[in-house]
């Protein structure tokens, strides 16, 4: 017996977040083997959560439901306070990170004039390639669905539960760069800082994603030329701030909604 549309749609709108979360896998690991033909290329594809999270969209909920989940990048007119939260946040935080490891001995680096083109290089492309492929989905879709039933604090540590693995074919491949543990703290601290600028903003994603791109971008510059000790010092101080940030943010939002007075979580 043939399925009909709308079975199909009913179908998939019952089981969006099961069907999301492995569409987004199955999409972002279907290169990972090809590292064993060229170890210089890519172990992910980014673009697999924001994929899947328009497919999942548009069957389940048709064209309505595709521009709702759409929609959200183009929520760019809000309190400038938080585009200042955005990049001065992540700014600050790895800059302290940076602090520590020099003070466990690293040498500073003689950074140029240029280096400033280069990390607005480095923002404008992860935007891209970090933040829309991403967030459209982590943000955009998953964290709303989740805070249907569940407060908003659960809700983010769900999302930073399934965003932490999501990385291991880059942990796989270059175990070097993030070391594991304070990585793992580090991606559900970001998770609830996310969700809290995400409801606070009433799911405004371009906030979201210059977050989530300012501390990749600037994570980078910082730590990018230490070594040994002190680039573990650096990602240990990164994760221990991180999570104090959450925590605070906790204190000062709510855990049920992670927003701050009378609003309410957004929620899908």
């Amino acid at each position: 017996m043939p399925v009909r549309k709308g079975q199909l749609r009913e179908w998939v709108a019952r089981h969006d977040i099961v069907l999301y979360l492995v569409l987004a896998y199955v999409i972002s690991w279907s290169i990972w083997p090809l590292v064993l033909l060229n170890p210089e290329s890519s172990p992910l594809v980014p673009f697999g959560p924001g994929l899947a999270a328009v497919l999942v969209a548009a069957v389940a909920g048709g064209r309505a439901g595709l521009l709702g989940l759409l929609r959200q990048l183009g929520k760019w007119r809000v309190n400038p306070v938080w585009y200042g939260v955005a990049l001065g946040v992540p700014l600050a935080v790895p800059a302290a990170a940076f602090g520590v490891a020099v003070f466990a001995g690293a040498s500073v680096p003689s950074w140029e004039p240029s280096d400033v083109l280069q990390v607005a290089g480095s923002l404008a492309a992860t935007m891209v390639i970090v933040g829309i492929f991403e967030e459209l989905g982590w943000r955009g879709f998953l964290l709303p669905r989740l805070q249907r039933r569940r407060s908003a604090l659960a809700a983010a540590l769900i999302v930073g539960s399934v965003w932490l693995p999501w990385h291991l074919p880059e942990l796989v491949s270059d175990p070097d760069q993030r070391p594991l543990v304070p990585f793992a703290i580090y991606v559900v601290a970001q998770a609830v800082l996310l969700a809290w600028l995400y409801n606070s903003t009433q799911a405004s994603l371009p906030v979201v994603i210059l977050f989530h791109a300012a501390f990749n971008s600037f994570t980078k510059f910082f730590l990018s030329e230490l070594q040994g000790s002190a680039y573990g010092a650096a990602w240990w101080a990164l994760a221990c701030l991180s999570a104090v940030l959450a925590v605070a943010v906790i204190g000062y939002a709510g855990s049920r909604n992670l927003v701050r007075g009378d609003a309410r979580p957004v929620r899908a």
